[in-house]
């Protein structure tokens, strides 16, 4: 071990300064964690990756900078894939932090729990960030004891379970790629769970139901991944798509197995499926219908959207005859021949349009937890396919779901026939409810939130939604002027006092940074922010409760309800100092609003400062619902 620890040192000492360029694939050196990112250029990604996660830098060297660097020296300069994205020397390194960070940045966007009190959101807001980090980094990992496998110069075929690579008794290695079934890389990501260090692994094993989560999303278990696994999820096909874009496929290796051009197009198929380029099941602007254990898709259409598709990403094999497509998915398998053995069928939709389409099994496009809904109109199978009759038919009172007048067999025209152009209904995809939660987020009035009644939850923070940021490309990301933390108002410093005279406004400030951040939510029932037209409303005591256990001001043996009464009044002499102070009519400082929702009404009590004091940013829309019952200071 100790000759062993010697030889890599002496080896590094005389090392030249290395570039990928002039790394021999066949004989690639075995790196430490800073070479690593010395060499892959990720200084700013984790720069970024820590201000994200929100913590100092005490529990981000105790929590993250192990597990960030036991990875790297993991997963060396291994690729993403073999021929897709990040295809090129370090392509998982590179790949892995871009997801975290994406992952991180989605993160903001969901006060978690979804649905969960304030005060248990608030309790485990860094559990949460931590199984998302962790969720992110341990992803693809599982690729290293499937698909691609280091081959040590000794001849030894290392993997991570024998111990550091860093130890194993070579300096250089080569990659070789094997063919086993995708998804065994997500069944086992849960084995490297060792490389989180020790005491992260025990706080986050602290949360039962998190944990259930992250190991859920590390198994591929669709059904209970909840919001780690969407959000990282997302943050993946973001990485993927913005990698593509660029043309990250094109730097594969040398000994990387060429791609049958059938695994090309039905992963092209499935992308633009799982992406809604290609739309199911709407009676306009769609490309496909699903009915039964079968899914119709139109030919013309299809065959181009996928041509395009593995254009894009650089593939050069791609026949330009569409009807070679059709006889490849054929000859595969996939797409299901007529009688007289042909690829292309003649369909009707709702007793109304012919189409030109192919048949495929349904299991065999979708995975089995996103099926789609199926068509609620009509395919029928036309004569001319010399088929055996067979027919795909839906009742008439499904059709007249659909656009049929009941009892009738015509359908009603709600725009053009063609119905296999790109614009219309986006039809009835599973992934809807995985890039829009606003049906979970909306919630009847509760202690201190609100409903607005009318589905309407604005504002930072309210209703989060995944921002697509796949179009950046990596300066947009780590460079420190473009990043959105960059722009965001100071953090608090970290030693302030509960008697400073300048409390109240370390209480504006921190209620601006983490508006800005949207760690705090605004105009929805968890909400400590709302927006009326008198200004915004600072929902009292749970804000100031908030603001005093972030910061641990609470002497020890004080009263909670003290401590947030020192903090208000500090708050009132400076909003008098301002001539910004908003009073009751009876002279007092906590105003009263009663929130006119359509399904209850409730009570809200709080304090107004000026929306400009509170909103760094553009300010969410007045909440409608809200009315001050309180009256005002010397108003009529």
């Amino acid at each position: 071990m100790k000759w062993s620890f010697l030889k890599r040192f002496v080896a590094t000492k005389n090392r030249k300064k290395l570039g990928i360029a002039t790394i021999d694939q066949a004989a690639m050196p075995i790196l430490s964690a800073p070479e690593i990112i010395e060499l892959l250029h990720l200084h700013n990604k984790i720069k970024s990756i820590k201000q994200f996660t929100g913590v100092g830098d005490e529990y981000f060297a105790e929590l993250y900078t192990p597990a960030i660097n036991a990875y790297l020296e993991t997963v060396q300069l291994v690729p993403a894939s073999v021929a897709h994205h990040h295809a090129g020397m370090g392509g998982l390194a590179i790949h892995t932090m871009d997801v975290i960070l994406r992952a991180l940045r989605q993160r903001k966007a969901f006060e978690l729990p979804l649905n969960g009190g304030p005060e248990l959101i608030f309790a485990q807001d860094h559990y949460w960030t931590y199984a998302v980090f962790i969720g992110a980094l341990l992803h693809d990992i599982g690729k290293l004891t499937t698909n691609t496998r280091l081959v040590l110069a000794n001849g030894q075929v290392w993997n991570p379970h024998m111990g550091s690579i860093l130890n194993a008794g070579a300096d250089t290695y080569f990659i070789r790629f094997d063919k086993n079934t995708y998804k065994q890389h997500t069944q086992i990501a849960n084995s490297f769970f060792y490389l989180i260090p020790q005491k992260g692994r025990g706080w986050i094993a602290d949360q039962p139901a998190i944990f259930t989560e992250l190991c859920a999303w590390l198994y591929g278990d669709y059904y209970e991944f909840g919001m780690i696994g969407q959000i990282v999820r997302f943050a993946d096909r973001q990485s993927v798509a913005a990698n593509l874009k660029i043309g990250g496929e094109r730097e594969r290796f040398n000994n990387a197995p060429d791609i049958p051009l059938i695994e090309k197009m039905m992963t092209a198929l499935r992308e633009l499926i799982e992406t809604g380029n290609i739309k199911i099941n709407g009676t306009e602007g769609s490309t496909g219908w699903t009915h039964g254990i079968h899914t119709y898709m139109v030919c013309g259409t299809l065959a181009d959207k996928v041509r395009s598709y593995l254009v894009k990403i650089g593939s050069t094999d791609i026949p330009n005859d569409n009807t070679r497509l059709f006889d490849i998915w054929q000859e595969h398998g996939y797409a299901i021949a007529t009688a007289q053995d042909n690829a292309i069928w003649r369909i009707k939709i709702n007793n109304k349009v012919k189409l030109t389409v192919l048949k495929f099994e349904t299991n065999r496009l979708f995975h089995p937890s996103r099926h789609p809904a199926e068509f609620s109109g009509s395919i029928t199978i036309l004569d001319g396919n010399n088929t055996d009759n067979t027919q795909d038919n839906v009742s008439d009172n499904n059709t007249s779901k659909s656009g049929a007048e009941p009892g009738t067999n015509k359908t009603r025209t709600t725009g053009t026939d063609n119905v296999s152009g790109d614009t219309g209904d986006t039809g009835t995809g599973a992934n809807t409810k995985s890039l829009n939660l606003e049906s979970e987020n909306r919630e009847p009035v509760a202690d201190t939130g609100i409903d607005t009644g009318n589905g309407q939850n604005s504002g930072t923070g309210a209703n989060p939604q995944f921002s697509d940021d796949s179009n950046l490309d990596d300066e947009n990301i780590d460079t420190n002027d473009k990043q959105p933390v960059a722009t965001t108002p100071e953090p608090l410093p970290t030693d302030i006092k509960l008697d400073s005279p300048d409390i109240g406004r370390f209480f504006i400030d921190w209620l601006r940074f983490n508006l800005h951040e949207r760690k705090i939510q605004v105009n929805n029932s968890k909400a400590l922010v709302h927006v009326a037209k008198e200004g915004a409303l600072i929902v009292t005591p749970l804000a100031f409760k908030k603001f005093i256990w972030a910061h641990d001001l609470c002497p020890e043996g004080e009263n909670i309800t003290k401590a947030v009464e020192r903090v208000q009044n500090r708050l009132r002499a400076l909003m008098e100092k301002q001539k910004s102070h908003v009073r009751t009519k009876a002279g007092i400082n906590i105003h009263t609003y009663r929130i006119n929702g359509d399904k209850k009404t409730g009570k809200l009590k709080c304090w107004i400062l000026p929306i400009k004091t509170v909103f760094t940013d553009k300010p969410p829309d007045i909440n409608p619902v809200l009315e001050n019952i309180s009256g005002f200071e010397n108003r009529e």
